[in-house]
């Protein structure tokens, strides 16, 4: 069959079952748009920012279970970077196409035209330049397999434009077996292993386990949920985990580590003697800085990850369980079964009291009538009423922190979206889309702070032209307040180049024909969160908070700041 290449380029996203598409155009594309028209089977969503486009892709792949796709031309080709960074880091796939001048032009100085590939080899598995059109099928192909192969990840595939244009005889028009769904494979870890890891585990007077992204990307969260129940051990989630199980579980300790963690839950870790990682990169912040567990004289460490590097990063490591989360528990479980093993833990029978003391702790804040308002009071309001079919996408702020700790996740499942492996701002307002998009019967609330706003303030044109049923809380304190709050915590330095002007938000959304709210009085909270739930379409929220030096969020390193200054904290 004889195609032109932007037509194979449809065709193959299409075989991999490819929907949706963001991204915008541009004179190196115009070659592709021509032959988007013709194919009404994969929707291209219009932004405003080749930057915006990676981050939905990379929101629209979490909470999917597809290949994330954004496009981009060669004047933009750089833009996408921090989204398709969060894909590499945080394990996403995503498909980041560039096109680009005649290759070799860009060293006659043509416009536009850079080395893309030096670029992109470093932030994603792979960066390829097609140069060919009768390659593409089977470049396609290797794309996707490499994204949702092993470690998920991103991959960038650099398009000249006259490879759009060129014509050639294919005769290869399949997809990769792998139809650009992940998990792609469940391998189960070495039996050994997971003997070994049995064995630790029925042993341990202390153990806690501890869920990352891995284990919520699995569907892991039945099989984490009956290794719990079977050996009494307490189940904690990082934030980019949180999900994986029920918070309302009898044996959840909700969300460890330095974001999301509070005293409550973390004190689990601090006790443990031993500590068993599912799906978790053990990184800084959901270690605290590798504190909790302590990296030094801590508790016996157990690691199961899809990544053997991964495994066993961090922590010394005794057991390490290279495998799928959902096929390798499975797989012990049943090993449990069939020896009659039985637990040891004696720590089950805190989970209760813990838990009870941290909803205790939101009492007062939740009766708190000042203004700025309370991030917690805001918090539980908005949990109270979530509608059934909902998601919350939050991005680096105090938004983030106190949604993620404070706001109880009843629903085993993805519902809260963060981007809190690498932590670019200027996530949730577009990601919102990304969900939206592959959701458009449930209600998504983005949360996010004013400094983010101005990253991606555009988008709002692309929620009223779609007419998406987003939710956009602006967290309000004029400030880059986790950057104001780690100068004065951490640093114990005067503050530089923190505070902004004030700006209208609420305004601003309205001249994009978002309807818009601004929340005065604590008060008001909840009817405003109700007609704007139940208003179909867009709308905004911009709600007065204090900053990260008036009141401190759930952070470990900055809490002891907090109390030698008398500032209030919550953790």
């Amino acid at each position: 069959m004889r195609m032109k290449g932007a037509q194979i380029v449809l065709h193959m996203l299409k075989l991999h079952e490819i929907k949706h598409v963001f991204g915008l155009p541009g004179e190196t594309t115009l070659g592709f748009y021509r032959e988007w028209l013709n194919c009404s089977d994969i929707t291209h969503i219009l932004t405003h920012d080749e930057r915006s486009a990676a981050f939905m892709a990379e929101a629209y792949a979490k909470v999917t279970g597809k290949v994330g796709v954004s496009e981009a031309p060669s004047p933009g080709a750089g833009h996408p970077v921090p989204g398709v960074i969060e894909s590499f880091t945080g394990s996403v796939p995503t498909l980041c196409l560039t096109s680009d001048v005649p290759f070799n032009s860009d060293k006659r100085n043509m416009l536009s035209g850079f080395d893309q590939n030096s670029l992109y080899s470093t932030i994603t598995k792979e960066s390829i330049l097609v140069t060919r059109a009768k390659d593409l099928p089977f470049l396609i192909r290797r794309a996707f397999r490499v994204a949702v192969s092993g470690r998920p990840g991103a991959v960038h595939m650099r398009i000249p434009m006259d490879v759009y244009e060129e014509e050639a005889e294919v005769n290869d028009l399949y997809p990769d077996p792998c139809m650009a769904r992940w998990p792609y494979q469940r391998p189960i870890a070495d039996p050994e292993q997971a003997a070994k890891a049995i064995e630790l585990i029925a042993a341990a007077k202390r153990p806690v386990i501890v869920c990352g992204q891995g284990a919520l990307v699995s569907d892991a969260g039945d099989e984490v949920t009956a290794l719990a129940e079977m050996l009494s051990i307490p189940v904690g989630c990082t934030m980019t985990g949180k999900g994986t199980i029920s918070e309302r579980h009898p044996l959840s300790i909700r969300l460890v580590g330095a974001r999301g963690g509070t005293s409550h839950s973390n004190r689990f870790l601090s006790t443990a003697d031993l500590v068993f990682f599912i799906g978790s990169n053990t990184d800084s912040a959901g270690t605290d800085g590798w504190k909790l567990p302590s990296s030094a004289d801590g508790p016996k460490i157990i690691s199961l990850n899809i990544d053997g590097v991964d495994a066993s990063n961090t922590y010394r490591t005794e057991a390490v369980l290279v495998g799928d989360a959902k096929a390798t528990l499975g797989y012990m479980l049943q090993m449990i079964k069939n020896s009659g093993i039985k637990g040891s833990a004696t720590n089950a029978a805190e989970v209760a009291p813990a838990m009870a003391e941290l909803d205790r702790s939101t009492v007062d804040p939740c009766g708190c009538p000042s203004t700025p308002i309370h991030p917690v009071r805001f918090v539980k309001e908005l949990e109270a009423l979530l509608p059934e079919k909902s998601f919350i996408v939050v991005e680096p702020s105090m938004a983030s922190i106190f949604s993620a700790a404070f706001l109880v996740q009843k629903k085993q499942g993805r519902m809260f979206v963060s981007n809190y492996t690498n932590g670019a701002l200027g996530y949730s307002l577009p990601a919102a889309v990304g969900v939206a998009v592959a959701h458009p019967d449930s209600t998504v609330f983005a949360m996010g702070g004013d400094g983010s706003f101005h990253f991606s303030c555009g988008e709002l044109e692309t929620y009223t032209r779609l007419g998406l049923n987003i939710k956009m809380i602006v967290f309000r304190n004029d400030v880059f307040g986790w950057i104001k709050g780690e100068t004065q915590h951490t640093y114990h330095s005067d503050f530089f180049a923190t505070n902004f002007g004030k700006v209208d938000y609420a305004g601003v959304a309205q001249a994009f024909g978002v309807k818009s709210y601004r929340i005065e009085d604590p008060k008001d909270i909840t009817p405003v969160l109700k007609e704007a739930a139940e208003h179909i379409g867009p709308a905004l929220i911009e709600v007065p908070v204090p900053d990260e030096t008036e009141l401190v969020p759930p952070v470990p390193r900055w809490i002891e700041s907090a109390k030698e200054n008398g500032i209030p904290c919550c953790y």
